[in-house]
């Protein structure tokens, strides 16, 4: 009895132990078939030369076949990691700018599909194929990613807004392929105005001298000096100086780091970016020209001017500089505006500039979004209509905090019009028909009067006393009005 106990007892360990090798088994079975299934899934991809590519809920590039790489002509190791956001890219590094011409649309978060014909940014003049892509969002959360594929699709007819979303955005990316290098926002567009102010930049950029712009209220000509000042001189230090608050004293404190950096090596150079130049006082002017003079072309001049052009600068002779009161400003002295008449560039208003608004506005809202704080990531047609039609009178810092405002206000993927600023909500235009109507009151008044004596004239026959009792008024009152319409009395039948 004992014997057949001790039996069944070892029967049912080896049993035990069995199953639990069948169980571990089975379960490494299980985790070999998913990982084979997801090399299988990985080879197909390689073989079938299948350009695709992988975005995570953070909106980073985390996967990037082999023909993808290809096709971007760049190490697909390099863009793991980088943000694919639509809007715009993190910096003007061109392999951000791959990654973010390879995000998805606007809307395309709360549809989960959508189709986009892309061209890749252009590296190092090598410039990808039009491909379309469709693009699929999969799982939900920190989970879920968006999944792009290279090919050819007849996507599902979406609404307008949407469509015309898209279509920006595919401005926006043709840009951003002819104008590589240009990443000021203020660059954007393809009216004249803002052909000639790109090729004005791009002769900043490319040669070192001072430079002069004159821009309006709000003109942003800061942005550009500093965009000038990192495309051609990253490495020098850019003093900022806001003109009407400095005198000589102040100055040479204000410069003082800059000033020993220069006298204490010949090859050193450093710049200025001075704000409102034509409010800053004669003295301050003449310490600043002499300071540029001493250091023999190593201290440039952004200078900013709001309503002061060189081509109509007042001529002020040397002597009338030296004996100007120094709390005066008569524009800028000879010395300084013959060094800015180099180079003057000047921004325009942005009313006139209307074409390349909306450019500008996806490429703000753009900014906004790699923020991570806004949920917007379009502006809703109604809205654009809005932005289009106003007038901007602070011009592009007041579209630049309109879109800020906007793009923080908004709940939903798209800026609508109640997200806008109210200055732009209320804004109506004047009617044209209206102002052609109206016309002088007094002139109105003469008119009905000449009018109305006429008529009574020719009802009595051109008889004077009969026409004033018609009229209401004396016959001699009637004969002064005559003379003033110009009816002379001989042109008039006398009374029977």
């Amino acid at each position: 009895m004992m014997g057949d106990s001790i039996a069944e007892s070892e029967r049912l360990c080896l049993l035990s132990v069995n199953t639990n090798k069948l169980h571990v088994r089975r379960n490494s079975d299980s985790s070999m078939a998913k990982s084979t299934k997801i090399r299988r899934l990985a080879r197909l991809l390689e073989q079938d030369s299948a350009i695709v590519w992988v975005i995570n809920h953070a909106d980073e590039l985390v996967y990037l076949s082999g023909a993808c790489a290809s096709w971007l002509n760049v190490d697909g190791e390099s863009l793991i990691g980088r943000r694919s956001k639509a809007g715009t890219a993190v910096s003007d590094d061109p392999l951000d700018l791959i990654a973010a011409s390879l995000s998805p649309p606007p809307g395309f978060t709360s549809r989960g599909t959508a189709s986009l014909r892309i061209q890749p940014t252009q590296n190092g003049g090598y410039r990808a194929d039009t491909k379309e892509v469709r693009y699929v969002r999969i799982g939900s959360g920190d989970a879920g990613f968006t999944l792009g594929v290279a090919g050819s699709f007849e996507d599902r007819r979406v609404e307008q807004e949407i469509q015309d979303a898209v279509a920006i955005r595919q401005r926006l990316d043709r840009w951003r392929q002819r104008q590589s290098g240009l990443g000021s926002v203020l660059l954007l567009g393809e009216s004249r105005n803002a052909r000639r102010l790109r090729q004005r930049i791009q002769v900043a950029c490319a040669v070192r001298t001072h430079v002069n712009f004159v821009q309006p209220s709000g003109g942003g000509a800061d942005g550009l000096a500093s965009y000038i000042h990192r495309r051609s001189a990253a490495d020098e230090p850019l003093i900022r100086i806001d003109g009407p608050l400095m005198d000589t004293e102040l100055l040479d404190s204000a410069l003082m780091p800059v000033l020993s950096r220069l006298s204490d090596s010949q090859t050193a150079k450093a710049s200025l970016l001075w704000n409102r130049l034509d409010q800053t006082s004669n003295p301050t002017q003449q310490r600043l020209h002499a300071l540029i003079e001493d250091y023999q072309g190593r201290l440039r001049l952004f200078a900013i001017c709001e309503t002061y052009s060189l081509s109509h600068r007042k001529r002020v002779s040397s002597s009338e500089d030296l004996s100007t009161d120094s709390n005066s400003s008569v524009g800028v002295i000879n010395g300084l505006s013959d060094l800015l008449e180099t180079l003057q560039i000047n921004c325009d208003q942005l009313a006139q500039r209307v074409e390349d608004l909306q450019p500008m506005v996806v490429a703000l809202l753009g900014q906004q979004i790699v923020s991570g704080k806004v949920s917007a990531e379009r502006v809703s047609r109604p809205a654009l209509d809005l932005i289009v039609n106003y007038p901007w009178p602070n011009n592009f810092l007041e579209l630049q905090e309109a879109i800020r405002f906007a793009s923080q206000t908004a709940i939903g993927e798209a800026i609508r019009v109640e997200d806008l600023p109210l200055s732009i909500r209320s804004y109506r235009p004047a009617s044209p028909s209206i102002k052609q109507a109206i016309q002088p009151l007094d002139e109105q008044i003469r008119e009905y009067e000449r009018q109305l004596i006429t008529q009574a004239m020719e009802m009595a026959n051109q008889n004077r006393s009969k026409a004033a009792r018609n009229l209401g008024i004396s016959r001699s009152r009637l004969i002064r009005k005559l003379e003033n319409i110009g009816i002379s009395q001989s042109t008039a039948e006398t009374e029977s």
